[in-house]
């Protein structure tokens, strides 16, 4: 049990750490991508202020000329507002064709940045209107290579995927560790709590089969002496035995299971007649105003201790009994894919979804189970019953609707 807690408070802790710090990579990594294209948006902005005043010189001069020049920080290229190139520096052969083929049949009035790849190089590109008297005379397209800024943040990201990746692991690993630390007192004391529960039950065991027993004898020797109220009095003490008798056979079968002690005879057993037999005991027993049901399939067996499941049949119905005042109860026997199901499904007074995952804790009975019979052990009984036969329980369950226990066990 603390074993499984570790795993999951480590697996929690390491899910918790991934995420935020997920969270927190990726926005130091956007922000980081944005601040950089804002730094170069800002350098190519301040390039087309120095460059705007070509568009003049040159639609004057009535010249078209392209310039090259591979060691260009920057290239640009100036058209006129019918899209009539101008004159242009550019620092890749052909790449004007490629630019043109971007922009085209774009507003001379509209403002654009795009990113652009071409040739496994990556430029971002940036067209502006340039004015003349607050009119629209023509437009210019700047850019620059990013190339070496994409492949960084490009490996910036693998570098920080793995980062998380391998931090996870070392939380993960170190949260498992603490874990184990912080359970360390607790798993002692607990282990001190079954501990006196195994060594209280195996104590009462002989006092009370001696009590039981001078009950017992008083009442043959004594029969002619005792009075009604005496008589009575004997029989109510002989019953309260018989229940403390009854639950600490029930201790001690749960601490032989914490123990790893609980001796289990497992053979074939022929599991439909076994569950037809229960079916027909209960059937006799069964209050008026239930309608009990069975759906067994036939002819199924299954390796394990025929007292044990039948014990755990005995649990389930009667709890079924228990918090059914009147409708229907039904047992199902089915076959499937490698293991057999068994199910117990009441239309009594139901659970809460915060009651489900405590049914099959010791001791626990909620306010209505209260006021009923029991000791609150009967499901933990039966959940160690299926996990000495390698199988689950749960339970599934409405208010006012009723619950059904669910038993699947390997064949």
């Amino acid at each position: 049990m603390f074993h499984k807690t570790r795993k999951k408070l480590s697996f929690l802790y390491a899910t918790l750490y991934f995420l935020l710090f997920s969270l927190f990579v990726i926005v130091l990594y956007f922000s980081l991508v944005k601040l950089m294209e804002n730094q170069q948006i800002n350098e190519l902005e301040d390039f087309y202020a120095k460059q705007e005043h070509d568009f003049f010189e040159h639609v004057y001069a009535n010249t078209k000329t392209l310039n090259y020049n591979p060691n260009r920080n920057f290239f640009y290229y100036i058209y006129t507002k019918d899209h009539q190139f101008v004159h242009g520096d550019e620092s890749y052969k052909g790449l004007k064709k490629q630019v043109e083929k971007v922009f085209d049949n774009s507003n001379p009035c509209e403002e654009l940045l795009k990113h652009y790849e071409w040739q496994e190089e990556h430029f971002l590109l940036l067209k502006k209107p340039i004015l003349n008297n607050d009119m629209v005379v023509g437009y210019i397209i700047v850019g620059k290579s990013v190339t070496s800024q994409h492949h960084f943040f490009q490996n910036a990201k693998y570098l920080l995927i793995l980062l998380t990746c391998i931090s996870t692991v070392l939380i993960g690993l170190l949260s498992y560790y603490m874990a184990g630390k912080a359970m360390i007192p607790i798993q002692w004391s607990f282990d001190k709590q079954k501990k006196f529960v195994s060594d209280a039950s195996h104590e009462l065991r002989t006092p009370l089969s001696i009590f039981y027993s001078s009950l017992e004898i008083l009442e043959v020797e004594e029969a002619k002496q005792l009075s009604s109220f005496g008589k009575e009095l004997i029989a109510d003490l002989k019953d309260e035995a018989e229940i403390m008798k009854e639950l600490i056979e029930k201790l001690l079968f749960l601490a032989r299971h914490d123990q790893q002690q609980a001796s289990i005879h497992k053979e074939i057993i022929p599991l439909s007649t076994l569950l037809n037999k229960v079916s027909s005991k209960f059937q006799k027993i069964m209050p008026p105003d239930i309608q009990f049901s069975t759906e067994i399939q036939e002819n199924i067996e299954l390796l394990g201790d025929a007292s044990k499941m039948q014990e755990l049949l005995y649990i389930l119905l009667d709890n079924a009994i228990r918090y059914t005042n009147s409708g229907k109860i039904t047992l199902t026997l089915l076959k499937n894919q490698g293991f057999v199901k068994i199910t117990v499904a009441d239309s009594g007074i139901g659970m809460t979804e915060q009651e489900l995952p405590l049914v099959f804790e010791r001791f626990y009975r909620s306010d209505s189970a209260r006021q009923r019979n029991g000791t609150g052990l009967g499901l933990a009984i039966a959940k160690a019953i299926v996990e000495q036969h390698d199988g689950k329980i749960y339970a599934t369950s409405k208010v006012g609707k009723g619950t059904t226990f669910h038993i699947e066990i390997p064949i």
